[in-house]
């Protein structure tokens, strides 16, 4: 923001947030009055909020509160409830409160009361929900990579599957009248999404972006998208590429199916902080923009005239040292402003006379929220499929000699053996209403059953199962944290995740007896995949995206990770053990084999010549690789007789999602979500 040309009214407000020094920074005119932190909401980690009438809904860590907003400057609290999982945006639709919490999925919590709020169901999502709306019967959720998924919300207490649509990277997503927008990150885009009928769903075009992709709304002929780092083009003017890549970009949605680019206001430069999304909110009938730009604090945009947007003010954070507080979320009231701040001050309200909020009209609904995308294995394909009968997705897969079992999200867990003709006849199921993920060690199976934690048990005949321990103690994450991911490295060790923050290890030492020991990792996503054992030093890799490979020695206490950071792998790529004591692992292109003796040695790889080799590997044990990319939803399979020349054999798009494979009785064996269970002919 290039302050000395803006009408700079010198207005620079010390605002009631206590000692620390905090401006709001008036630019032209006096749009933000003062600022305060409303009392009763944590201070920590208030993230997302939405309004809905009088009611102000806003997450504060692991409990959503809703506020009475009737007298704006004066919330009330009416009620909170505890969730699980970073809630990252929120929607309200007749009464049910939809909150997308990433790791944990979407949450339904019944707000008809709003002074006794109480949770409906848990909605199990394709991967990370960041992104949320809702028009009708239909719920659609950001996530990520992954793209947009569409729910069935006809009946809230049992959501259904619909259909995803595959997008460069969806962080939020607005709908109106059969159209439903989603910012795009990696891919500096807004794509543009016919959504009128379920069954007949498709991408109409992608809009490019000056930033990476974020936040997205609408208000009357225009669409809004906040844009972070980094500037997409560096051949951009100095003035043009102001904030490299910070800002706020305006569309004329006139055509809805062709949104034009009509202006952009850069906000300040910053690659560095606690968060990284962006957040637009249109008010007063859109003559301004209320943006939330992470800890740049928040801007007010003068966007009365759409073709000259200006900034006119600014709320900065900073804490007792002097750090930028991220504002991660804006809500509008009648004269007030909400910003949620990532810690140190809550949930502030700003006193802004000239905000009011704007009316919001779905239009159009969208038809067919009953149709379910059929998610077909062709009778081409190398695999035959078996799907659940609740229509769940199946999450992973495990052997024990000639018993297979899969963990199948809110279908819990199957159990199969091989039939006569190949194909899986199933002969029994777990005993527990959710399975997330399944591992097998020796005769013991270990399941991942989210609210009721890691249940251990003893495999008998014919995959009969009886329990012999169970771990229930996730109350680091929060008290409805999920068990979701579980790894079982040797005989001393089980490693089990609520997919928030990496893994904690389990003792099985005095068996049946589970003693916590310690907790190390990262966020999810980017060390989900550690290797399924280690090597015989005991030594366990885990690939930990843009970062390195963690090593974790398993024989050593305390649990301490080091990073070799002479790999860059991606969310892409996995890891696997290989002959004797070395490993694989692929990493945008190029095949790595190595051992722990080589952690901190300059690493070279393998050019495979392709950069679309990537993926999770797993190794047959003898001359076969088989890749799984659940990103791109994507097989490949190689001979891998020279592992320094592998000769791709085939490769299979599919419906699903792939996740990390397994070679069972010599044919390789598949979790592939909503396609079902693949298993190759």
């Amino acid at each position: 923001m290039k302050k000395a040309l803006l009408s700079l009214i010198g207005l620079l407000l010390c605002v009631g947030l206590g000692a620390q020094q905090k401006f709001v920074e008036n630019f032209k005119g006096e749009f933000v009055r003062s600022a305060t932190t409303v009392k009763g909401i944590p201070l920590f980690h208030v993230n997302a909020l939405c309004t809905d009438g009088d009611i102000l809904y806003a997450s504060a860590w692991d409990e959503i509160y809703a506020l009475d907003i009737s007298d704006p400057h004066n919330p009330v609290i009416l009620s909170k409830i505890k969730v699980y999982g970073l809630v990252r945006q929120m929607v309200v639709q007749n009464g049910t409160l939809f909150a997308a919490a990433r790791e944990s999925g979407c949450w339904f919590i019944d707000a008809h009361d709003p002074g006794n709020l109480s949770l409906i169901t848990r909605y199990d999502t394709v991967e990370l929900s960041t992104g949320i709306d809702v028009a009708g019967n239909v719920l659609f959720l950001g996530t990520r990579q992954n793209g947009v998924e569409f729910v069935d919300i006809t009946d809230v207490q049992h959501p259904v599957h619909i259909r995803m649509e595959k997008t460069y990277e969806s962080q939020s997503v607005c709908y109106r009248d059969g159209i439903l927008y989603s910012g795009e990150w990696g891919a500096h885009c807004v794509t543009v999404i016919d959504a009128r009928d379920m069954e007949a769903l498709k991408t109409v075009k992608t809009v490019n972006l000056q930033g990476y992709g974020d936040g997205v709304w609408l208000c009357g002929n225009y669409l809004y998208v906040s844009t972070g780092h980094h500037l997409v083009s560096k051949g951009v003017s100095k003035e043009d590429g102001h904030g490299a890549g910070h800002g706020m970009e305006i569309f004329d949605v006139t055509d809805p199916w062709n949104p034009v680019f009509v202006s952009r206001v850069s906000f300040d430069r910053i690659f560095s902080g606690n968060n990284d999304y962006w957040t637009p909110r249109p008010c007063s009938d859109g003559r301004y923009v209320v943006c939330a730009d992470t800890v740049n604090g928040l801007y007010v945009v003068d966007a009365s005239d759409p073709q000259n947007p200006e900034t006119i003010s600014r709320v900065h954070f900073l804490d007792k040292n002097g750090k930028a507080v991220a504002v991660n979320s804006v809500a509008i009231a009648k004269g007030v402003v909400f910003a949620a701040t990532w810690r140190a001050y809550g949930l502030v309200l700003l006193d802004c006379p000239d905000a009011f909020p704007n009316v919001i009209d779905k239009g159009q609904l969208p038809q067919n929220a009953s149709y379910r995308l059929p998610y077909t294995t062709p009778e081409s394909s190398h695999f035959a499929a078996w799907k659940p009968e609740s229509g769940a997705p199946v999450r992973a897969v495990a052997a024990k000699d000639d018993i297979l079992f899969a963990a199948c999200s809110y279908g819990g867990l199957a159990i199969f053996q091989k039939g006569k003709d190949g194909r899986l006849v199933k002969i029994g199921e777990g005993p527990k209403p959710f399975a997330g993920d399944v591992k097998v060690r020796g005769k013991r199976l270990y399941v991942a059953e989210g609210p009721d934690g890691l249940g251990i048990y003893a495999i008998g005949k014919k995959g009969a199962l009886k329990e012999e321990a169970r771990y229930t103690d996730f109350m680091k994450d929060g008290p409805l944290a999920q068990c979701i991911w579980v790894y079982v490295p040797n005989d001393d060790w089980v490693l089990a995740s609520t997919r928030d923050f990496g893994y904690y290890y389990i003792s099985l030492k005095r068996y049946p007896v589970l003693e916590f020991v310690a907790k190390k990792g990262d966020n999810p996503g980017w060390d989900r995949y550690p290797c399924a054992e280690p090597d015989s030093k005991g030594m366990l890799p885990a690939t930990r995206p843009y970062q390195g490979i963690a090593w974790v020695d398993l024989n050593t206490l305390p649990i301490k990770e080091k990073i070799d950071g002479g790999f860059r792998p991606t969310l892409f790529d996995g890891i696997c053990r290989y002959k004797g004591d070395s490993f694989i692992t692929v990493d945008r292109g190029r095949l790595y084999i190595y051992t722990s003796d080589q952690i901190g040695e300059k690493k070279d790889g393998i050019d495979m010549g392709d950069r679309r080799f990537r993926g999770f590997p797993v190794w047959d044990g003898a001359g076969k690789l088989a890749l799984t990319l659940r990103i791109g939803g994507e097989i490949r399979m190689f001979d891998f007789t020279d592992d320094h020349a592998p000769k791709l054999l085939w490769m299979e798009k599919t419906d699903g999602y792939p996740e990390t494979s397994i070679f069972w009785k010599g044919k390789l064996t598949v979790p592939c979500g909503y396609q079902g269970l693949l298993i190759e002919k």
